[in-house]
């Protein structure tokens, strides 16, 4: 009888052991492994991995990703409503709540400026897209008319340019300059009768043909200039620009977008001079700071734009912009730092000058940086 016992108990021990084994029909095999975290390995104890925060039940469905989505911009949603109010009527506290680590319902500093560079150049590239012309068709009248209006002046250039180097009194390092531009221009004049003539062949002869002499001239100008020789790098990017000035500015607004983030760093090391005695502040919160204040002044500025895209009276917006950038810096100073109103006042008029430097430092940077490409 014992062992019929002992037997009986070994088959029910392995039916238990089977059953928690075998997973129940229409259960998932993610779910018997959930012990484990599927991301990092360790042991889970709940829903959520202590360790690296990955749910428990990864989901593998279309479904799965669009709930991530709007699960992703509700969240965001919600702290950006929590967030925009402190920062544009309380600049102050929200700065300092986030630095003594009240984090997680307010969007980072680092997130909204990032978000904000975003939405200026959405905006702007909207908004701008309303100047762009629609393209002449070739082979219309206006096409013809335009073509010959080109090749006119095309010829007028390289006629006086013939003129000027037929002069014997001028340098031999401007006559030759002149003659790299009447080459050009004859290539240009070349490449023009060629599209009027439809010969795609003979134009791309000429643009090799170009380019080989783009990469022989840029070659010489290596081994030979710099940035202060006459005739060297700068000179020849001035030239450039007087003579289209258009693509300096677009240069510049295009690295002004990808090179915004600069203003942090330049502008970190003023604001420590401010506080260099205090030992309690340190460089990240000057950078919560700066990252905050930046973050207001450029959805200041899109509004402001989009306000006078709109047609709101100058005599609104206007006085705005002079009097919210400080008033603004005044909270954001006294409530951070835990200012008086006087050592929040004469902080200001110093951090005034300070950003009149750190904005002349980063336009000369864009300049520099549209200049050389």
């Amino acid at each position: 009888m014992s062992g019929d016992g002992e037997a009986a108990g070994d088959v029910l021990t392995g039916a238990v052991l089977a059953h928690a084994v075998e997973p129940s029909s229409g259960e998932r095999p993610e779910q018997t492994e959930a012990a484990r975290c599927l991301n990092c390995g360790a042991a889970l104890s709940g829903a959520y991995c202590a360790k690296c925060g990955q749910p428990a039940h990864v989901h593998r469905s279309l479904a799965a990703l669009a709930h991530d989505l709007l699960h992703g911009v509700f969240h965001f949603e919600g702290k950006i409503w929590r967030t925009l109010p402190e920062l544009a009527f309380r600049p102050g506290r929200l700065t300092r709540r986030y630095i003594d680590g009240e984090r997680a319902k307010f969007v980072s500093p680092m997130a909204l400026f990032l978000f904000t560079v975003f939405l200026i150049f959405a905006v702007f590239a909207f908004v701008g897209s309303g100047d762009v012309t629609a393209p002449v068709v070739p082979g219309t009248p206006e096409w013809s008319a335009r073509h010959e209006s080109a090749l006119a002046k095309t010829d007028e250039e390289i006629a006086q340019l013939r003129e000027k180097i037929a002069n014997e009194s001028i340098p031999v390092e401007e006559r030759a300059k002149l003659q790299a531009d009447l080459e050009d221009l004859e290539t240009t004049r070349e490449a023009m009768g060629a599209v009027a003539a439809g010969d795609w062949k003979h134009l791309a002869e000429i643009e090799n043909r170009d380019k080989e002499t783009d990469a022989v001239r840029e070659e010489e100008a290596d081994r030979s200039s710099s940035w202060r020789t006459p005739g060297g790098r700068l000179d020849k990017a001035i030239e450039q620009v007087k003579g289209n000035p258009e693509l300096l500015t677009y240069k510049i607004k295009t690295s002004a977008y990808k090179f915004s983030w600069a203003l942090i760093p330049l502008s970190v090391p003023f604001l420590w001079l401010l506080f260099f005695w205090r030992r309690d502040i340190r460089l990240y919160d000057h950078t919560i700071f700066t990252t905050y204040s930046i973050t207001f002044m450029l959805l200041f500025v899109l509004l402001l734009s989009l306000a006078a895209t709109l047609g709101v009276p100058k005599g609104v917006w206007v006085p705005a912009l002079f009097v919210v950038p400080p008033l603004h810096l005044y909270k954001q100073l006294r409530g951070a730092y835990g200012l008086s109103r006087v050592g929040a006042t004469i902080r200001l008029f110093f951090l005034s000058i300070f950003i009149v430097i750190v904005l002349c430092i980063f336009f000369a940077l864009l300049v520099m940086a549209g200049l050389w490409t």
